[in-house]
């Protein structure tokens, strides 16, 4: 029986050690560590599509159209006004949340990794994840900025958010 009681002895001396070495819970009203940026999904795409960069866009693709015209290029003159009726299916999908958004968010990659690291976000995204306990800031001004939106373009957006939002 000798045996025993060192063992006994030696697991109570170190249960103390283990219940230590398990991750601490942080209590229900403590800050969370991290914070997510977020967006109004509607508001980005309105402002992409009016934006200066979607403009230029356009305006390189109307000018290749042209050129392609005048030089009877007539299958690549095709393509590219079938882009022009599938950009706008596109946008117009995209604002009613029926598509992704990939080629804006793309677009929006080196803002949203500046954002990151100025306002040490661990992410940005349209919205967290149903369940995430996570602190957000909303960042849909700050990249309508970078977008150069108008004050006709935000007015825009507020209405259409408003609209959905059935106020």
């Amino acid at each position: 029986m000798k045996p025993v009681v060192p063992v006994i002895v030696l697991v109570l001396a170190a249960l103390p050690l283990v219940l230590y070495a398990q991750a601490p819970t942080a209590p229900a009203d403590s800050q969370p560590t991290q914070v997510i940026g977020t967006f109004d999904r509607s508001s980005i795409v309105l402002a992409y599509y009016r934006s200066p960069l979607w403009s230029a866009i356009l305006a390189d693709r109307r000018f290749e159209l042209k050129t392609v015209k005048a030089a009877n290029d007539t299958a690549r003159a095709k393509e590219l006004e079938k882009y022009g009726g599938e950009s706008q299916e596109l946008a117009m999908k995209q604002l009613d949340g029926k598509a992704p958004i990939d080629n804006i968010l793309a677009v929006l990659q080196p803002e949203f990794t500046e954002l990151a690291s100025k306002m040490k976000l661990s992410a940005i995204v349209e919205s967290p994840a149903p369940g995430v306990k996570v602190a957000t800031v909303d960042v849909t001004s700050l990249l309508m900025d970078w977008l150069k939106a108008t004050s006709e373009t935000r007015k825009m957006a507020v209405e259409l958010h408003q609209h959905s939002s059935g106020k």
